[in-house]
């Protein structure tokens, strides 16, 4: 049976349509056994969707430059973290 680690990186893979048919059949026999990678699949479903939708969503001028603001301020967390 594959460990937990190996079953989400086969969701990963099974999101870009790389996943093998062996693959499929392996991870569907795990998600059966194990709740806790059912739940991670569906929900990783359900943000792949949400991804989506967003791509083709217009976006407003106010969330705009909210997103480029908080997007600096991880960036200059993260650099301030580096040193």
């Amino acid at each position: 049976m594959l460990s937990c680690e190996a079953a989400t990186g086969l969701m990963e893979k099974q999101h870009t349509g790389e996943i093998s048919f062996f693959g499929k059949m392996q991870l569907a026999f795990h998600t059966k056994m194990c709740d806790a990678c059912r739940r991670y699949e569906e929900q990783s479903r359900l943000i792949e969707r949400l991804f989506k939708v967003k791509e083709n969503a217009p976006v407003s001028p106010e969330l705009e430059k909210e997103s480029a603001a908080l997007e600096e301020k991880i960036i200059q967390q993260l650099n301030g973290q580096k040193q």
